[in-house]
């Protein structure tokens, strides 16, 4: 981490950060996470070819394994999806997963809201438990850490 001048200065004070390697159970936890990312990415991709974007872009226009998606819903999954990947393998931080996944899992929700009201917005309600359900997956995930927690060891010498 660096090296510092003890305050007596005539010590060095350097710190070693070790970050041992978590165990394979409990990496499965952040390879759910991406797997769940990846569903959402790839479904999105393949709305996003499929949905009419020169119609109205919050009407469904494509359908993808069952999930209908509006041109709007199909970017959503395509950005929501990234982002979820990114916070897991990336970044490595449970805390950027656990706040995409309550985005996620939000999204979800205000769909299925939407479509209980007399809008022009058309939601299928397969598509929203989807989001749901991914953003879930992804926040429960993050709770278990991925790795060890990291120690700091200070050397004076």
């Amino acid at each position: 981490m660096g090296q510092v001048i003890h305050p007596d200065h005539r010590h060095a004070v350097t710190e070693v950060e070790e970050r041992p390697a978590g165990s394979a159970a409990l990496r499965i936890f952040q390879v759910i996470s991406a797997i769940a990312g990846a569903v959402l990415f790839g479904l999105g991709i393949a709305a996003a070819l499929d949905v009419d974007f020169g119609g109205d872009l919050l009407a469904i226009s494509g359908s993808v394994a069952g999930y209908g998606f509006s041109p709007v819903a199909a970017i959503a999954a395509i950005v929501l999806g990234a982002a979820i990947l990114i916070a897991t393998l990336a970044d490595q931080d449970r805390a950027g997963a656990a706040v995409v996944g309550l985005l996620t899992m939000g999204v979800g929700i205000a769909a299925l809201i939407v479509e209980d009201r007399n809008t022009d917005v058309q939601v299928d309600g397969r598509s929203a438990t989807l989001f749901i359900v991914a953003g879930v997956v992804v926040f429960v995930a993050s709770l278990v850490p991925w790795w060890r927690r990291r120690r700091v060891t200070t050397v004076v010498r």
